[in-house]
């Protein structure tokens, strides 16, 4: 067993023994430490070395990885594909999710079907559904269901835009669910006599919208530019989908093979897998963690106030292109960007109309010459900081476009809501469908069904691999009770410099966390005993779930009238007394959504399992799924099986559901809702 598990119950339980506030952040800090913190500096540290895999010490080498890393042509392509592919996706995502907010905002039977189908889209694990979409779309070889139907000829291990579209596809069906419902709190904000006044004024649908889009702007802007900072550390589903993607033409280079949907976690994730020099491995991950921080800082940056926000975004900008272009290609042309963005902040308050115009004027053109260098040299003409900034900076200017108005009829919103939601029930039918199916064949024949399906996978250890799996969700749970619940504490109360840095820490750390930190993290947890280890992987799904449980804890307990403490301080109690006696009982409904929330994501959870268990006796539900589909190209894939462990796993998980949308409706979450999905 790791020295870190009874380290972390003596910091757990410390509170009870001392009785001192300052006792309550100490577990926190411990797995912040081990989680966090370590593996980032462990990759910093090492990517100045030479360590192979057969040296016991890391060996200085200066900036050599840097150097090898920089020449690197197919990661620079990898991170433009990346750049092209994030925007894309995010902006699809957040528009589809409002139009859809926009519709179900009222309360009818209609709109209530409709949720539910959203609700299960967000609840089923995306490493089933995301399989299920391959099975539909692909199926073997390009002989699948949607191209029997259709009669269309789609292939993602031939086509390198097919595989580009799929992916990007399935992601954004993936991302809706959550989006939709976070942007619904977001607009139950808006005041009941708003609605009342546009209905009267008689607005048609794109007033409507625009006015309901102005209520919520200061929330839903930084969320899609959050959202926007995480597409860029997308790796599940793309991986599930596509793989690597049939490789580009400009691809094929001698350090990285650069596939369509080669994105930079991808990446990564393949030279983890033939590493030989750890040292260089970290050079990557370092690489993917200053571009993942670029983006973060745009995200952060949009929620400051007017010329401060104005400021930033526009130094971020110029900063973005000389990084950025510097590592993946220097475009002259883009020169006057740079330093309209570094000399236009100085005439901010002064000049307020010629500052918008002159930076309307720099979109423009950023614009134009980002649309002539993709049009002459492809994908490798792609301007990543462009990417970043346009979106970033159009948004924080926030222009107003000249008004019109019209409204959709209604049969084609209603159209279009179901083309939103109706390949949910299609997938999950299909996938019970195929639970069914006989000599795993993507279209099973009636006369041929079978429940042989089931004995097969429980005979195989299914019900272990979810047992698994319920352990990192109860490990999880308990670092979170021990950790997480002692410092929403300390968070709802006055906020020292020591909570606002530990809460700093989890916020980005929730942000920043990704393929480029699960790889320092395994040689971290290896040095610590934690791999192979199920308590290791229920302390990185607990990270992740950090950041809701001190919004969602914090929030209540600071709604907690003071006098109740200062009274059962004065009766004798400890702060820790206070904490147990007192909230706990109060917070028992908002502790048992966190246990919801802890289960969905330790169901969920496939790559931390995918990097840091080995062990075929560890193997949680995830990777047995995983064990039955395989990769792209697999010769092995087992569908009929994959869909009788999928209806088997998603059993428990369906019995939490309805408890589980209370938690998305929290009003804590609606208020907050740009931080977390």
């Amino acid at each position: 067993m790791s020295v870190v598990i009874p380290i972390f119950f003596t910091l757990g339980l410390l509170p009870l023994i001392v009785r001192r506030k300052w006792s309550m952040g100490l577990s926190i800090t411990f797995i912040l430490t081990i989680a966090t913190i370590a593996p980032t500096v462990w990759a910093l540290y090492v990517s100045l070395t030479e360590f192979g895999i057969f040296q016991t010490e890391p060996v200085f080498s200066g900036l050599k990885n840097y150097e090898i890393v920089l020449r690197d042509s197919g990661f620079k392509l990898s991170l433009k594909l990346t750049a092209l592919w994030s925007t894309l996706k995010s902006a699809i995502e957040v528009s589809i999710s409002f139009l859809i907010a926009l519709r179900l905002r009222k309360a009818t039977r209609y709109s209530k079907s409709a949720l539910l189908l959203l609700g299960i889209g967000w609840f089923i694990p995306s490493f089933i559904t995301v399989s299920g979409w391959r099975v539909f779309v692909q199926g073997y070889g390009g002989y699948s269901l949607l191209n029997t139907l259709l009669g269309t000829s789609i292939d993602v291990t031939l086509n390198p835009l097919h595989a580009f579209l799929s992916s990007l596809l399935v992601s954004v069906w993936l991302s809706i669910p959550l989006s939709a419902m976070i942007i619904l709190g977001m607009l139950g904000r808006v005041s009941k006599e708003l609605d009342d006044v546009i209905k009267i004024d008689g607005a048609g649908d794109l007033t409507t919208a625009s006015i309901l889009f102005g209520e919520i702007r200061h929330l839903l802007i930084p969320y899609f530019l959050f959202q926007l900072a995480r597409s860029m550390k997308e790796f599940t589903s793309v991986f599930l989908m596509t793989g690597n993607g049939p490789l580009l033409p400009e691809g094929f280079t001698p350090h990285t093979l650069t596939g369509s949907t080669s994105f930079l976690g991808i990446v990564l994730f393949r030279k983890f897998n033939t590493a030989k020099d750890y040292g260089l491995l970290s050079a990557y991950a370092v690489f993917v963690g200053v571009f993942a921080l670029i983006w973060i800082l745009g995200a952060l940056f949009s929620r400051g106030e007017v010329p401060k926000r104005h400021r930033r975004v526009l130094y971020l900008s110029s900063a973005a292109h000389i990084l950025l272009g510097l590592f993946a290609g220097w475009n002259w042309l883009v020169f006057p960007v740079v330093a309209g963005y570094s000399i236009l902040p100085l005439i901010i308050p002064r000049f307020r109309k010629p500052f918008r115009r002159l930076v309307g004027v720099l979109l423009i053109y950023e614009v134009v010459i980002f649309i002539l260098s993709v049009a002459q040299n492809g994908i490798s003409g792609v301007i990543p900081a462009t990417l970043l900034s346009v979106p970033m900076i159009l948004l924080s200017i926030r222009y107003r476009f000249p008004h019109f108005d019209f409204s959709i009829p209604g049969w084609l919103k209603r159209a279009l809501l179901i083309v939103c939601l109706v390949p949910t029930a299609v997938i999950v039918i299909y996938i019970l469908f195929l639970s069914f199916a006989s000599d795993s064949d993507i279209v099973p024949s009636i006369s041929e069904l079978t429940l042989a399906n089931y004995g097969k996978v429980i005979s195989d250890g299914l019900p272990r691999n979810i047992f698994n799996t319920l352990k990192i969700a109860f490990w999880a749970f308990v670092i979170v009770l021990l950790a997480g619940v002692p410092f929403s504490y300390l968070f709802s109360l006055k906020r020292n410099i020591f909570v606002r840095i530990i809460a700093s820490v989890i916020l980005f750390g929730s942000l920043y966390n990704g393929m480029h930190t699960l790889l320092p993290m395994y040689f971290v947890f290896d040095k610590l005993a934690l791999v192979n280890s199920l308590f290791g992987v229920g302390m990185v799904v607990c990270i992740q779930a950090m950041p809701l449980t001190i919004l969602l804890l914090g929030g209540f307990f600071s709604s907690v009238p003071r006098e109740l403490r200062e009274v059962s301080l004065l009766e004798g109690l400890s702060e820790t007394g206070y904490l147990l006696r007192v909230l706990i009982p109060l917070s028992m409904p908002i502790i048992g959504g966190l246990l919801i929330y802890t289960l969905v994501s330790a169901f969920n959870s496939f790559s931390m399992p995918l990097i840091l268990l080995n062990s075929q006796e560890l193997m949680p539900f995830s990777l047995k799924i995983y064990s039955y589909v395989g990769e792209v190209r697999s010769f092995y894939t087992s569908w009929n099986l994959f869909g009788a462990a999928s209806v088997i796993g998603v059993i428990p998980l369906l019995l939490f559901f309805r408890s589980s949308l209370k938690l998305i409706y929290s009003s804590n979450l609606r208020d907050q809702g740009i931080e977390y999905d």
